[in-house]
């Protein structure tokens, strides 16, 4: 990244790259892995291209994506007890359970899978 001279076709293939990573909703890690590029070659060029954004006053290229909330299936209450006993499963990306009281508001729930997603995205698992 020494080189000050810019070359418009690598910029443009990690710019494809990085957008391929926020739809991906993998760690940096496992996309590196998958993707066949190292994880400091992608943090420098997030790096250098967030810069360029900046300095172009692209604001909405530089500021950091808001995580997409995640889509909901319908739930199956299965064997609900009287009294609200049991617990809400959710089976979120990556093999990950979660697992809260039935009594759990939706809005709750809603916060903790949101904020649960977002460090996976991020890579801060």
């Amino acid at each position: 990244m020494a080189n000050k001279q810019r070359d418009p076709r690598l910029e443009a293939y990690w710019r494809n790259v990085l957008a391929k990573f926020r739809d991906s909703g993998l760690s940096v890690r496992a996309f590196c892995r998958r993707e066949k590029v190292t994880e400091p070659a992608f943090y420098a060029w997030r790096r250098v291209i967030r810069e360029r954004d900046a300095q172009r006053g692209d604001v909405r290229a530089s500021r950091k994506r808001q995580p997409v909330p995640p889509a909901f299936v319908p739930l199956a209450v299965c064997d609900a007890r009287p009294g609200g006993e049991g617990n809400i499963i959710v089976e979120l990306r990556g093999e990950r359970t979660l697992r809260l009281p039935l009594a759990t508001s939706a809005e709750r729930l809603a916060e903790l899978v949101v904020a649960l997603e977002a460090a996976v995205s991020e890579g801060r698992h």
